[in-house]
C-alpha cells in the first residue's frame, strides 16, 4: 500500500473486498463445526477424543451426499475425454478453505496408526484345537452351523491370506459344488475357495478360485473346515448367496465373526502359556481386518515360500481393482489357466 501511495494508486481500488459474505455456507464451516464436535466424543481407543481418521468420514458423508444432489447434477462441470477427466464442484467441503482446516486438524492432532497384531501359525493351531473341542461337544444344528462358520472363516482368511472383508465373498454355490468333488493335482489333495467377483476372469467364471491345501506342513486343516461350511450350508437349506449368512441367506455381522474369534483368542492366551503373550490386549490388537493376512505373509516368507508364489496368491486383488478391464500384469499371467498355476497357488497355504 506505501508503494502504491508513492505512485498515486489508491488502494481501495486495487485491493479484493474482503466482504460481506454470503448468507450461505460456501466454505463448509457447517461441517467444519460438526468435525470439530466428534472429536471431543469418545473414540474406540480412547475414552476422550475421536481420532482425525473417525472425524473425517463426516465430510465424506457430506460430500457423497452433496454430488448425489440436484443442485451438484446442474453445477457440476467435467473437463476432459475417455477416462482422463478433471471436474469442477462447487461443494463446499472442497473448497480451499476447508481443505486448509483439515489441514491444520491433522497437524494438531496428529495420526495414531493401529496395525492388526498379526496371527501366528501357533496360534492358529491352537484356535483349531479349541474349535475341535467345541465341535465334538453336543451341539443344536443351529449352533454346530454357527461353530461351522467360525471356524472356516479363520482357516480361510489365513490359508487365503485374505483380508477380513473378502472373506464374505466366498459363494455358497461354489463351496458346495466344489465339497462335492475329490481335488487332486500331482497326488496333492486340494479344496478351493470360490469367491465371487464382481467381474468374470479366469475361464469366463464369475468366480476368483483360491486352491488352499487340503493339511498344511504345521497340521492346519483347511479341507475338513471348508467341508464343514460346505455341510452348514446343506443344513441351512441355501444354495446360493454368501456361504457366511444366516438362515434368510443375509450376510452375517462381521463384528460377531470377529468377537467369536478373539473370545477363543482371549481363551487360549488364558489356558496356554506363551502362545498369546500375556501383555498382548487381544480385543484391542488383533481384528479380522488383517491379523490373518498379515499372520499367513509372515508365516509363508519364513517358511521360505517365494515372493512369487506370494504375488500369485494375491493375484485376483488386480482384477476387483481393475474394475473389470485386464488389468496390468505380467504377460505369463495373462496367458495362465487357473488350472495349470494350481501348483504355484498350492505352495503357499501348504507351507503354513
Amino acid at each position: 500500500m506505501k508503494m502504491w501511495n508513492e505512485v498515486g494508486l489508491a488502494p481501495d481500488l486495487l485491493l479484493p473486498a474482503l466482504g460481506p459474505y454470503p448468507d450461505e455456507d460456501v466454505q463448509g464451516i457447517g461441517v467444519a463445526v460438526a468435525m470439530l464436535v466428534k472429536s471431543t466424543k469418545p473414540g474406540r481407543h480412547n475414552p476422550e477424543y475421536t481420532q482425525f481418521e473417525t472425524m473425517r468420514k463426516l465430510r465424506a458423508a457430506y460430500s457423497n451426499m452433496f454430488h448425489a444432489s440436484a443442485r451438484s447434477n446442474k453445477e457440476t462441470l467435467t473437463m476432459g475425454r475417455d477416462t482422463a477427466k478433471s471436474f469442477l464442484t462447487t461443494c463446499p467441503t472442497q473448497s480451499s478453505w476447508f481443505e486448509r482446516f483439515c489441514n491444520g486438524c491433522l497437524q494438531r492432532m496428529g495420526q495414531e496408526v493401529r496395525q492388526d497384531l498379526a496371527v501366528s501359525v501357533r496360534v492358529m493351531l491352537a484356535f483349531q484345537e479349541e474349535m475341535e473341542l467345541e465341535w465334538r461337544e453336543p451341539q443344536t444344528t443351529k449352533r454346530r452351523i454357527q461353530l461351522a462358520m467360525i471356524g472356516s472363516y479363520a482357516l480361510i482368511a489365513f490359508g487365503g491370506s485374505f483380508r477380513g472383508h473378502e472373506v464374505f465373498l466366498v459363494d455358497t454355490f461354489g463351496i458346495i459344488k466344489y465339497a462335492q468333488k475329490r481335488l487332486v493335482e500331482r497326488g496333492q489333495e486340494f479344496t478351493m475357495v470360490p469367491l465371487l467377483g464382481r467381474y468374470k476372469t479366469e475361464n469366463a467364471d464369475r468366480y476368483h478360485l483360491t486352491p488352499l491345501a487340503v493339511r498344511s506342513t504345521s497340521g492346519l486343516e483347511f479341507g475338513k473346515w471348508v467341508a464343514r461350511l460346505a455341510d452348514a450350508k446343506r443344513a441351512q437349506g441355501l444354495s446360493h448367496g454368501p456361504a457366511f449368512s444366516d438362515e434368510r441367506g443375509q450376510t452375517v455381522d462381521p463384528r460377531w465373526i470377529e468377537m467369536e474369534i478373539l473370545d477363543r483368542f482371549r481363551i487360549i492366551q488364558e489356558k496356554r502359556s506363551g502362545v498369546i503373550p500375556a501383555e498382548v490386549q487381544v480385543y484391542e490388537e488383533f481384528g479380522i481386518s488383517r491379523s490373518f493376512r498379515r499372520g499367513a505373509t509372515t508365516e509363508a516368507r519364513n517358511q521360505k515360500v517365494s515372493e512369487n508364489d506370494i504375488n500369485l496368491m494375491n493375484r485376483w486383488r488386480n482384477f476387483e481393482k481393475a474394475g473389470g478391464k485386464r488389468p496390468r500384469m505380467r504377460m505369463q499371467d495373462n496367458y495362465s489357466d487357473i488350472a495349470l498355476m494350481i501348483p504355484s497357488l498350492l505352495r503357499f497355504s501348504q507351507a503354513l
